[in-house]
């Protein structure tokens, strides 16, 4: 009954191409079949490509563009996010996330550190990308071992890909969230003359605590702590009045209600970028600096001090008033991540270099990062990662029905952590890899098939740690087969080997921002999987998207295995964890498996008027084999239908989002309630002049002000996410 309530309900905008972006009056195109240059260096259209792949661009990027990368895709096929407040976000990609998805900024590496943990941003700006490309599944063979569940590409505005359609032209753009009192405005120029093209661009984000429907924990957490409580009770019950006391107290000052507290963004960001295009090749750079300040919410380190705050309360509860009233004096506004990044990225590419080239494209960037917890006034920890990578690819001319590709890449970065929470040891990490895909094509179609060889050394800066080497491969077979005139069916087998991570070897220490005690094995192996997708798809007529089924097997698959005491004591003796939970880098038997369905039906294409129904349901479900259960945090069944009409200078529309309860848990994770997100949006388009265009828009967003909870996140049980929240904002083209 619910499911049939809210397919009856749903309805949204129409999903057009000008946006924050761009500059062309488009607004009754259809493009059915776009470009996303991500997933091959040789395919352009999307609907022949082998691997399934998608991309968000336009007014829907402009409608969907949030404060992290995650919370930006959140809503595409497939894609979740790792959700650790407005300030961070990773995507997750069928369940997998963290060291398995590679995310890319302009192709190359975005030299940050939130693969590291959930609560570590991404350092890119949604609101200055062009086009967020994603590939769903393995993309090992042209990304690397990193990429063996899937990539996400952002294309930004930084660097100049084309000459410029105009010598001076821009966009700029300003907007109002009431949930936190959100702030932004964001200024694109871009011009040149000839075969000289330029870009430059600055923005700035501030948003204060957002407010939520309810409490910031959850009941199932609540429930929890008064177990533990009372299971403490019993251990010592000389203290257990004194303790309840304390308790409602606690429960009073502690269970914020309305707002969830430090959860404030505070971004800035800017860039510019120089091109030169030629006949016989371009050649483009660009400088971007990165910077935010962003509060790190759901009690994540006070949390660590609480569980120190139980066992000393047994000797004193002197300790514990010291403890709780530093608490009150900052609360969580004493944890705050300061975020900092620079990069410097070139983009070379000769047009038919040698008589068997057609094309030689050279990436290369350099980055800079630093990000520093701060814990009331004192630091904490300060994470750095600067490096380098290079990509060559060479697209090489036909040979008979061949077509195909070869090449290079290397990637060198050191990462260093100091401080209470440097859980990962200081460690070099350089990784050099060879490639090599090709395509037969046929009358029916084309097979495609490739392979790729890695080599990856992490040298580690203690002493006391042996450095390890890893050799890889990867190879892939597909084919992609045209039905009809309007439908075609792919599919993609991969074998993917990935080597294990500094985090993973040589973790030893408290992870406070995953509430863990994370312990490495410096004796892992390769990691290993076999991955199968098959993909129907409809590109003409009334109904278009595509439908997608996916498996893969692994062997060795690396995860965070829970220990009890009994185990942390007969492993490693008495071990000061300071109270948390003790996880162990261990390899077992996995599988992933699960189907994503992207439809839109056509209701009216005409040049002054369009309207479409989109629907988007994914599910998947991640197997431990070895210990027969479940895999934590996996992301729960979800459907979403959008009704979009745009007529005129109007768009209009609503759009409705329903998420299922976890069903399948995993070990020592709480419940998750299912939850629908209700959105309703309107644009109205002025054309000020020939060369200008003023969008004033207005996004609604969780418009029933739903208590909702991801299953995907570290912080569900703490800090849900925002209530209602209403966008008011201006956009302009010039």
């Amino acid at each position: 009954m619910r499911t049939t309530r809210f397919l009856l309900a749903t309805t949204a905008l129409l999903s057009v191409e000008i946006g924050f972006g761009q500059t062309r009056d488009d607004s009754a195109v259809v493009d059915l079949d776009p470009m996303v240059v991500t997933a091959s260096p040789f395919v352009e259209r999307k609907e022949e490509l082998v691997v399934p792949a998608g991309e968000l661009r336009g007014e829907a990027l402009s409608r969907s563009a949030e404060s992290s990368l995650g919370a930006t895709l959140s809503g595409e096929p497939g894609v979740h996010s790792t959700y650790y407040g407005p300030g961070a976000g990773r995507p997750i990609i069928r369940g997998f996330d963290g060291d398995r998805i590679r995310i890319l900024n302009q192709g190359t590496d975005s030299f940050d550190v939130s693969q590291t943990s959930p609560d570590h941003g991404v350092s890119i700006e949604p609101l200055f990308a062009d086009d967020i490309e994603v590939v769903r599944g393995p993309a090992s063979l042209l990304y690397g071992n990193a990429a063996i569940g899937g990539v996400v590409n952002v294309l930004g505005k930084e660097l100049p890909r084309e000459r410029a359609l105009a010598p001076f032209s821009g966009q700029a753009e300003a907007f109002y969230g009431s949930v936190s009192d959100e702030k932004s405005f964001g200024l694109a120029l871009q011009g040149g003359q000839g075969d000289f093209a330029w870009s430059a661009g600055f923005l700035d984000r501030q948003s204060n605590d957002f407010e939520i429907p309810g409490f910031a924990e959850s009941i199932y957490q609540m429930e929890a702590e008064e177990h533990e409580e009372e299971h403490g009770h019993e251990e010592g019950e000389e203290h257990e009045e004194e303790e309840h006391e304390e308790h409602e107290e606690h429960e009073e000052e502690e269970e914020v209600f309305g707002v969830l507290e430090n959860s404030f963004v505070d971004t800035r960001s800017g860039y510019l970028g120089l091109g030169w295009f030629g006949e016989s090749g371009s050649l483009a750079v660009s400088y971007s600096e990165y910077a935010t300040d962003y509060g790190v919410p759901g009690h994540s380190h006070a949390h660590g001090h609480e569980h120190e705050e139980g066992e000393e309360h047994e000797e004193g509860e002197e300790h514990e008033e010291e403890e709780h009233e530093e608490h009150d004096e900052h609360g969580e506004e004493g944890v705050s991540i300061d975020l900092d990044q620079s990069r410097f990225t070139l983009r070379g590419e000769l047009i038919d270099p040698v008589d068997f080239l057609e094309r030689l494209e050279l990436d290369l960037t350099f980055g800079d990062y630093r990000h520093t917890e701060i814990e009331g006034e004192e630091v904490g920890t300060v994470f750095d990662r600067d490096g380098y990578e290079l990509r060559l690819i060479g697209v090489h001319s036909p040979f008979g029905d061949f077509t195909g590709a070869f090449g290079f890449q290397a990637k060198v970065d050191d990462f260093s952590a100091v401080g209470e929470e440097a859980f990962i040891p200081s460690s070099e990490t350089s990784q050099y890899g060879i490639f090599v895909m090709e395509r037969l094509n046929q009358n029916w179609g084309a097979w495609e098939f490739g392979a790729r060889l890695e080599s990856v050394e992490i040298d580690p800066a203690d002493t006391d740690l042996t450095d390890r080497s890893f050799d890889t491969i990867n190879a892939s077979a597909g084919f992609v087969n045209r039905l009809t005139e309007g439908s075609l069916a792919s599919a993609n087998l991969v074998y993917a080997e990935r080597a294990p991570n500094a985090s993973e070897l040589f973790a030893f220490g408290p992870h406070v921002g995953t509430q863990s005690f994370e312990i490495g094995d410096s004796t892992l192996g390769k990691e290993s999987s076999i991955s199968l997708d098959l993909s129907y798809r409809l590109t003409a007529g009334k109904i278009t998207g595509e439908v997608t089924a996916f498996y893969s097997d692994f062997s060795d698959y690396v995860y965070l295995q829970f220990l009890d005491h009994e185990a942390v004591e007969d492993l490693y003796g008495e071990l000061d964890t300071d109270g948390l939970d003790v996880f162990r880098a261990t390899a077992v038997d996995a599988s992933f498996y699960g189907f994503e369905i992207d439809l839109r039906y056509h209701l009216v294409d005409e040049a002054d008027r369009a309207m479409h129904i989109d629907l988007i349901y994914d599910q998947t479900r991640a197997t431990n084999d070895s210990f027969n259960e479940n895999l934590p945090r996996i992301p729960t069944r979800r459907l979403g239908l959008r009704y979009e009409y745009a007529f005129g200078p109007w768009l209009l529309g609503a759009e409705g989002r329903w998420n299922d309860s976890a069903s399948h848990l995993g070990p020592n994770q709480l419940p998750t309630d299912s939850y629908t997100l209700w959105g309703a949006d309107a644009r109205y388009r002025m054309l000020v002049s020939d060369a200008a265009i003023v969008d004033l828009f207005v996004v609604g967003t969780n418009l029933g002000d739903e208590e909702a909870r991801p299953n995907t996140s570290f912080l569900k049980d703490l800090a849900p996410q925002p209530g209602r929240n209403v966008k008011l904002g201006v956009r302009t083209s010039f």
